[in-house]
């Protein structure tokens, strides 16, 4: 599907996803030059159904493939792209090495390039993505700005309905999430494409809405915390009443992250009982 005149989402019916919306997959085409964003789960069909687009386009040639994270919804699909259309694969660095060899090992035949830095401007044809470093879902996520038409690629840190995962350190970290989505904020990004889920059409808005979410958030915590609350799994529950059982370990990542940042703020202190993690209120200062 078309979403501008240079940006296409080459979506495809892929493997059982346990997610409310698939992953999306981009394309950046300007005359016969490409680069696609990110590459979906690792399914043939889905895979191939994708390279038929490019062939219905005209093929242009992929240049590039560029990851904004290393989790497998993203990353595992770009290894069949990348051995169909002998462009490599480009990431952080920080997400190549969460990615570790395994996949190396097993598409022997795809390239890596080298890692992607902040500030870089990838070239499709006349077109620049600008490489965006945005931790929070992941140390070395990345979002892609094509700068000439005011497109922000936002990978996980923005889905195209709800709120994503921000697991807590040393894979994730709240506080740098909130921070990325102000740096994403100022960009002025008029269409925003996610990960996962519809393109975002007032992208300021959803991103203001995302960064009270987290302040919010860490409010209630916070209020939990002074009526008596400490575990986190006593926070899960007060906070998700009615979540889904297997959804619950997420929601206590979700809940120790925040912790982790109010820690850091020196707004809590945190210990470990009984293999569950505690939070207390620091006596505030003044």
């Amino acid at each position: 599907m078309q979403l501008t005149p240079n940006v296409h989402v080459l979506r495809a019916p892929s493997a059982p996803y346990a997610g409310l919306y698939e992953p999306n997959v981009y394309l950046v085409v300007d005359g016969g030059s490409a680069i696609i964003i990110d590459g979906g789960l690792e399914d043939e069909a889905a895979a191939n159904e994708r390279l038929t687009y490019l062939k219905d386009l005209g093929a242009p040639r992929v240049g590039l493939i560029a990851l904004t994270h290393h989790h497998r919804d993203h990353a595992s699909g770009a290894l069949l792209l990348a051995a169909a259309t002998g462009a490599p694969i480009r990431m952080h660095a920080e997400e190549e090495r969460l990615l570790g060899d395994d996949p190396k090992r097993r598409h022997p035949d795809v390239r890596f390039g080298p890692p992607l830095v902040d500030g870089e401007a990838l070239a499709a044809g006349r077109l620049r993505l600008r490489v965006v470093h945005t931790p929070g879902h992941s140390a070395g996520h990345v979002c892609f700005f094509l700068e000439e038409q005011a497109v922000l690629f936002s990978g996980d840190n923005v889905l195209g309905l709800g709120t994503t995962a921000i697991p807590p350190p040393p894979t994730g970290d709240m506080a740098l999430y909130v921070r990325s989505l102000e740096r994403m904020k100022s960009l002025g990004a008029s269409l925003l494409c996610p990960g996962h889920g519809p393109p975002v059409r007032e992208p300021q808005r959803k991103i203001q809405e995302l960064i009270d979410h987290r302040h919010e958030r860490e409010e209630q915590l916070l209020s939990l915390l002074s009526g008596g609350e400490s575990s986190v799994d006593a926070l899960v529950r007060r906070i998700y009443p009615e979540l889904a059982p297997q959804l619950l370990r997420m929601a206590g990542g979700q809940v120790t992250a925040h912790l982790c940042k109010l820690r850091d703020e020196g707004k809590v202190s945190l210990r470990t009982e009984d293999g569950d993690l505690v939070a207390t209120l620091r006596p505030s200062r003044g």
